[in-house]
């Protein structure tokens, strides 16, 4: 893994507007937390976040691939998505102190921003707006999730 960098706020708002938890922002909303953003790049095989982890920021893939699995009760590791250019993790560890739900792994070099909970945290003081806007968007993620829970459970 790369240490962290500042990238480009503008190349990072045009990414962060095709991302589904993001794209009902406004263009300053986006714009001001592309600049809050720091991009990391990951070899192929390293692991992005691991399961059980401290959630302190949520991932955005500007390049690359990446493989999301899951740990069963039972220790089986069970692949939940994949994730390739604007795809995006970790959204709920901006909202909530609970530790990450999955372990994330570069299938190839894969460049995320990464926006970190703290800096999202002081922008929903500063504009609540971005609150209002992200709620219809993790609902339907919840949905999405309860839905390949099911899928996984039947299958």
């Amino acid at each position: 893994m790369s240490p962290a960098t500042v990238a480009d706020p503008v190349a990072i708002e045009e990414v962060f507007a095709r991302v589904p938890l993001l794209a009902h922002l406004s263009g300053r909303q986006r714009t001001r937390l592309a600049e809050l953003a720091t991009t990391r790049l990951y070899e192929q095989g390293s692991i992005i976040v691991r399961q059980g982890d401290t959630s302190m920021a949520l991932y955005v893939v500007l390049s690359g691939h990446a493989r999301i699995d899951r740990e069963s009760e039972a220790g089986k590791s069970v692949k939940v998505d994949e994730v390739t250019h604007g795809g995006f993790f970790g959204e709920l560890g901006l909202i909530e102190d609970l530790p990450r739900a999955a372990t994330v792994t570069a299938e190839e070099p894969t460049e995320c921003a990464l926006l970190a909970k703290w800096d999202f945290q002081n922008e929903l003081r500063t504009d609540p707006d971005i609150a209002l806007a992200l709620l219809p968007v993790l609902g339907a993620r919840i949905r999405e999730l309860d839905d390949q829970l099911v899928r996984l459970h039947h299958s």
